[in-house]
Formats: structure tokens, C-alpha cells, sequence
């Protein structure tokens, strides 16, 4: 009994003492009998960026306010701020690196000269890195469109405001044989984007995202290249369909197309082929009636095609060819197309009545469309387009 007695009386003493030493420190953070707090952060936030957050609030004009103070990951990491005081409410804004990716807790207390401690503030915040960057999906694009002043129209994929997407980064080549690099703001409904002087394929594109409302970072999707379908003649060719424009002519009917290459055998009408004054302007091959036969007759133009599938078309005017000696529409590398016994060794061909064919290109190559023909004498053939088309 009387051991317990001790026992008891020990443990109040211990008491008492702790009692009195709490009451050491409680004087510490009194002033007049009142605890003492430094004035808060007011409208703490903490924003979102790339391995990194900003701390973001403003200060009450509370002068005694010294610095602020941030902890994360249980308290074990931490960062003092010193704040310069201007009389006045002022920004807080700081910024955190070299963070790990994902959702973190943080604390936030302010102090003054004597070290008094604010109440904390406790907020969680949500760091991004490459995890969230390799997810980005690029938006789809849905259509294309060319149109006679050579832009190409995109449009994309409707977005939700949830993607966090803001703009979108496009790379093109540019009728300057530049390469045009250019950022434009996401439209999340109905977006259409036009390119100017839009000169060939391919197209690469990404999207920019923020992934949260005033996170301090931008990040940038995987460039996805994509290839333009639809006619393609206005990018590539030059002066191929009605009214066709000539580069010489001979006051009468006669002339040479401009832009196309034509050789000798097609120029039968004393010096000159390929082109008449009917229609305002049309490809005319005529054989007879005053001008001599054609062998190997040939019209082409000479470009350079990405990798992709591709179809060249013809157009006849009217029924006035009935497909017979057979003229063919031909596609052939290099700065040529062979003749009609050697079409064997073309890219591609078919007989100009068929009015279509399609061909493939696995890489960037020097492409010759254009047309080939044998014509006795007594036959002729007018043509209103020759067009080019992605697939």
C-alpha cells in the first residue's frame, strides 16, 4: 500500500512538472494572456506544372509576417520562404522542383521574427511528368480539303473541356519549300484549321494540353503524321483541266501546253500539239486532216510524291474518242514515262477510255504523270482534266 502510495505520488509530481513546462511554452506564443498567430496564406492554392508546383496566395498586411514554410511528404521534405513586405496585401508565389509524379499533401504555415507559428494550412496538389505526357491521345482529324488557292483545310475530333487541351502544334511544308511550324488554339467544337501555300504531304501534328486550370506547364503529345486525302492536283500539278493555258500558239487553233512537257512527236501541227483554242482552252490529239500521224506521243509533268496511294484520272471531253488505237494516262518514275510497248516498266498506267488507275509509293519519289499515245491518221481525242488523288 504504502508502494503505491509512492507510485502515486511520483506520477503527480511528473505531471506537474510537464503541467508547468507547457505552461513555459504556452507563454511563449502569448502576448497579454492571447495566443499569437501570424496572419494565414489567404486563397492558397497550389498549382500544377511539369515535376514541379507553384505556391500561390496573398498575405494580409500582417508586418510581423516573416516567411512562410511548406512541407510534403510527411514532413520530411521542406522549403523556408523568406517574404519582403511591402505594407500592403502581397503575392505569394513559389515554385517547388525536382517533385515525383502524382498527388501530394502539403502544409503550409507562416512565422514571424519572434517565431511564432500560423494555424496550419493543409492542401493537396497534383504534380505531372512524363506518365501523364505518354498518355496524350492527339486528336483525330475527321476531313481534309484542298481549294484553288492552295490551302488545305484540317478538321478534327470534337474535345472535352476535361482533356485539358489548349491548342494544337502543326508542321507542314509550305509552298516556299519551307517548313511551316505553327501553334493554333483549341476550338473544342467544330474545329477546322486552314493551311496557306499548303504545298505536299506528309502533315505532323500534336496537341499542347494543360492538365489542370492554371497548372504553370504545357505538355506536348507524340507528333502523329498524317497524309491529306482527296485531289491533290492543285498541290502537285500545274494547268490540268479546262481552260488550259498555253505557252505558245499559232494565232489559229494550235499551241503547247504551259507547264507540261511535250515532246516532238506530239507537236504535229507545225511545231506545236497538245493544246487547242476550242473549249477556251483544251488538250486536243489530232491525227490527220492536214497533220501527220503520232508515234509515242507524250505529255507529262515531273514531280516529287511522298510514300502513300495514290490514283491519276483522266477526263475526255466528249464521245468523240472511242478508245481505239488505245492512248494510256501513265505514272513512271523518274523525269519521263516510256513509250506505249514499254508501259510494262511504268509505276503505273491504264488506257485513257478506262479514265483511272491507282499506284503506291513506299518512299519519297520523283513521279512522272502524264499521257502516252500512238494515233493513226484520222483520229483525235480532247481531254477536259488529268487529276491527282491521295488515298
Amino acid at each position: 500500500m504504502k508502494n503505491i502510495n509512492k507510485f502515486v505520488g511520483m506520477l503527480g509530481l511528473a505531471f506537474i512538472c510537464s503541467a508547468c513546462q507547457k505552461q513555459d511554452d504556452y507563454k511563449k506564443f502569448t502576448e497579454n494572456g492571447e495566443i499569437v498567430y501570424p496572419a494565414k496564406i489567404d486563397s492558397l492554392r497550389i498549382l500544377s506544372g511539369n515535376g514541379r508546383v507553384k505556391v500561390s496566395g496573398a498575405l494580409n498586411p500582417d508586418p510581423r509576417v516573416v516567411s512562410f514554410k511548406v512541407f510534403w511528404n510527411s514532413k520530411q521534405d521542406s522549403v523556408e520562404v523568406p517574404v519582403k513586405r511591402t505594407g500592403g496585401v502581397d503575392s505569394v508565389n513559389y515554385i517547388i522542383d525536382h517533385l515525383e509524379e502524382g498527388p501530394l499533401s502539403f502544409e503550409v504555415r507562416t512565422y514571424d521574427s519572434e517565431g511564432h507559428i500560423s494555424v496550419p494550412m493543409n492542401i493537396v496538389g497534383n504534380v505531372y511528368g512524363e506518365r501523364y505526357r505518354s498518355a496524350l491521345n492527339n486528336r483525330a482529324i475527321l476531313s481534309t480539303e484542298f481549294n484553288t488557292q492552295g490551302e488545305a483545310k484540317l478538321k478534327f475530333q470534337d474535345a472535352s473541356n476535361a482533356s485539358g487541351t489548349v491548342g494544337m502544334q502543326i508542321r507542314y511544308k509550305h509552298s516556299d519549300n519551307t517548313t511551316h511550324d505553327t501553334v493554333v488554339l483549341a476550338q473544342l467544337k467544330d474545329q477546322i484549321v486552314t493551311l496557306p501555300k499548303f504545298k505536299s504531304n506528309p502533315i505532323e501534328y500534336r496537341i499542347i494540353n494543360r492538365p489542370e486550370p492554371g497548372s504553370i506547364d504545357k505538355f506536348y503529345s507524340n507528333y502523329e503524321t498524317f497524309s491529306l486525302k482527296g485531289e491533290v492536283s492543285n498541290i502537285y500539278l500545274k494547268n490540268y483541266m479546262i481552260p488550259f493555258q498555253r505557252s505558245a500558239y499559232d494565232n489559229n487553233r494550235w499551241g503547247d501546253l504551259a507547264n507540261w512537257v511535250t515532246n516532238s512527236a506530239m507537236k504535229n501541227h507545225n511545231g506545236m500539239g497538245g493544246y487547242a483554242s476550242d473549249d477556251n482552252g483544251v488538250i486536243n490529239i489530232e491525227a490527220g486532216w492536214g497533220s501527220s500521224a503520232i508515234t509515242n506521243g507524250k505529255i507529262y509533268q515531273t514531280v516529287t510524291l511522298p510514300p502513300g496511294k495514290y490514283s491519276f484520272t483522266s477526263e475526255l471531253s466528249d464521245n468523240n474518242y472511242d478508245g481505239n488505237p488505245p492512248a494510256y494516262i501513265v505514272a513512271a518514275s523518274g523525269t519521263g514515262i516510256p513509250d506505249v510497248d514499254q508501259l510494262g516498266s511504268a509505276i503505273g498506267s491504264t488506257a485513257v477510255k478506262n479514265s483511272r488507275f491507282e499506284f503506291e509509293l513506299k518512299q519519297t519519289t520523283l513521279v512522272s504523270l502524264g499521257m502516252v499515245l500512238s494515233f493513226n491518221t484520222d483520229h483525235y481525242m480532247k481531254i477536259r482534266s488529268l487529276r491527282l488523288y491521295a488515298l
